[in-house]
């Protein structure tokens, strides 16, 4: 679709004429959208210049080739499909400056050029109000534009930013400053303002493509620059194959763009959301020109991409075969259940992908794998049992360690097919549940309604058990309890009368003697799992908590494989009848020893001896 994509100077602007078709609405920008352009061409005129042609980059305007008559003249020009409100803007800003700043009619006696011109199809009022604003409201587009140049007027005049006449010059010189390669400047301090100057073919349809673009007010992103990049009738023009290449791309990225946009495939590659991305295939160039969380420049990715493909020499179709082997390499991992685990293990922890991709491209495979291990070694290289929920510093690590145990689970077990599914892991937000809590401490003491919730979840699993016909001693107990939940005033009912109620119902679900502090806190009494279903479980005794991770799973919520095999007492391979309705010491001894079983397959654990040297 695309003739050119390039940058262009506001100068380089100047003396030419676009036409804005019928389809374009008026002009509409607000106070805040032309204040906001105002001090971002302002904050960049007074940046330090970090790299040599550094320059300030506006958002794309869309056009194509167009001639039409005028007062018996045919004029040559651009049709504009997109870019309107900015370019009217910038017109308006230079007017401003030329008429009040350098008290002259036309650009032509400092800059050889005037302002480019605005032909309005439809609305030739307008072209003519621009030459000379005033205080209209007449016409809801006269509004508009006063209004704009009322804020332009304003912004310099207040000497808030801009203080004198060289503030005003250095604004000027920054906005018309000339691009070297295009508009024969010599100073490279002169190139500062520019857009991305995106021309499509004479033939292309403007109406479908301005509603494409303006549809929910959807912009051009990162990735259909690029693209227009690699598919311009001027791409590949002088290599063998050009058009073969460019239809090659064509399919290929769309059968990218398909497979990121598959939620398994997306939540294995990447910590980030997927409604962050409009075009997925945008992960990939992210990572190419190490954009960060901090980059807050919508367009640094585009504008990166494209000058390292000019800066360093690099040639489009060389880029290509990049962008191919960054996305294959995630492919060919992604089939590999071995990889597959490590490497998105690595990642949800916040192993840089890009570092991955480039060990992965430039080591043998088992080196890769090595390293890989090496890697997860150094991200539990602590001795789990001497972990504490209730340290500072530890609740991450015994996340992380519990992670690992969950995906080292399925890796490991050759019998199961199935890979840990990211995809849920990263749509949830995680916490850590006591598998047996040891009293109500967790629950507020001034929220009566917390109280009455534990007793009422607590009263149904003593009926259920009566029903299904416990031993007769315990039958009068668990019914001498129901009877004082049921005995109890709402109105009356105290902290302490609860706490007294609750420690009561807790023993009867509890091994004899009360577990050790550290063991309560530890690794081997605690579980992954998601922060809502953990508000459900509401420090409950573990009965409860087994009965609810069982109706979860029934309801098709994602619990975490190791987490549902210790509510089902799947690590206690002689659980006995007495111990079954709690987490007993056995219980805790089994679960930490398959932990320790599971990540010492690969050696990720290291011994309390070797820690201790090191």
């Amino acid at each position: 679709m695309s003739e050119k994509l390039i940058f262009k100077s506001i100068n380089a602007l100047l003396g030419e004429h676009f036409y804005i078709p019928y389809y374009q609405r008026g002009y509409r920008w607000t106070k805040q959208q032309v204040t906001d352009l105002l001090n971002d061409i302002w904050a960049f005129a007074n940046k330090r210049r970090e790299i040599e042609n550094e320059f300030y980059c506006l958002q794309p305007i869309v056009i194509k080739a167009k001639t039409w008559r005028e007062n018996e003249e045919n004029i040559t020009g651009w049709e504009v499909v997109d870019g309107q409100q900015r370019l009217t803007t910038i017109y308006i800003i230079l007017s401003y400056l030329a008429k009040e700043f350098l008290k002259v009619d036309s650009l032509d006696e400092e800059y050889g050029k005037d302002i480019f011109s605005l032909r309005y199809e439809t609305r030739p009022g307008s072209e003519l109000f621009l030459k000379d604003i005033t205080d209209d409201k007449s016409n809801i587009d006269y509004y508009h534009m006063s209004g704009a140049y009322k804020t332009v007027r304003e912004w310099f005049k207040s000497g808030e930013l801009v203080k004198d006449r060289s503030d005003r010059d250095k604004f000027l010189r920054t906005l018309l400053g000339k691009d070297s390669e295009n508009d024969g400047s010599q100073d490279p301090n002169e190139i500062s303002v520019r857009v991305i100057w995106y021309e499509v073919s004479k033939t292309a349809k403007s109406l479908e493509l301005f509603t494409r673009l303006n549809i929910g007010k959807i912009p051009l992103t990162n990735s259909e620059l690029i693209k227009a990049l690699f598919l311009a009738s001027s791409s590949f023009q002088n290599e063998q194959d050009g058009e073969k290449k460019k239809l090659e791309i064509s399919l290929l990225w769309d059968e990218m763009e398909q497979k990121l946009n598959d939620a398994d495939f997306w939540a294995f590659s990447t910590n980030a959301k997927q409604s962050a991305y409009a075009n997925k295939i945008e992960l990939i160039f992210d990572m190419i020109v190490d954009k960060t969380d901090k980059i807050i420049d919508p367009l640094y990715t585009f504008i990166t991409f494209f000058n390292q493909t000019k800066e360093n020499q690099t040639s489009l179709w060389d880029m290509w075969i990049k962008i191919e082997k960054y996305f294959s390499t995630l492919q060919e991992w992604f089939r590999n259940k071995n990889l597959y685990h490590k490497v998105g293990y690595l990642i949800t922890i916040g192993e840089g992908l890009k570092a991955l991709i480039e060990s992965a491209l430039t080591m043998r495979k088992d080196e890769f794998e090595r390293q890989l291990d090496e890697k997860i070694r150094k991200s539990v290289h602590f001795n789990i049992e001497e972990l504490s929920y209730d340290r500072n510093g530890d609740y991450k690590k015994i996340e992380r360690v519990l992670l690992l145990f969950n995906v080292e689970s399925i890796r490991t077990n050759e019998t199961i097919t199935e890979f840990y599914p990211f995809k849920f892991h990263k749509s949830t937000y995680w916490s850590l549940e006591h598998i047996h809590a040891q009293n109500s401490e967790g629950l507020d003491k001034t929220k009566r309604e917390q109280w009455l919730s534990w007793l009422k979840s607590h009263k149904s699993l003593l009926k259920e058990l009566v029903d299904e016909n416990v031993k007769k001693e315990k039958s009068v107990i668990f019914s001498g309890l129901i009877e004082e939940i049921d005995a109890l005033k709402e109105e009356y009912l105290t902290w302490e009368r609860f706490n007294n109620l609750s420690e009561r119902i807790a023993r009867e679900f509890s091994e004899d003697t009360d577990i050790a502090s550290d063991e309560e806190h530890g690794i081997s009494n605690l579980a992954l799992i998601g922060q809502a279903q953990n508000a459900a479980l509401n420090n409950s005794v573990f009965e409860v908590k087994r009965r609810e991770i069982i109706k979860m799973d029934q309801e098709g919520r994602y619990i975490p494989i190791c987490t549902r095999r210790a509510f089902l007492k799947y690590y206690n391979s002689k659980p006995s009848s007495e111990h079954y309705y709690f987490w007993s010491h056995e219980d805790r001894k089994n679960y930490l020893a398959e932990i320790k079983r599971v990540l010492g397959i690969s050696n990720y654990l290291p011994t309390f001896k070797k820690m201790e040297a090191e």
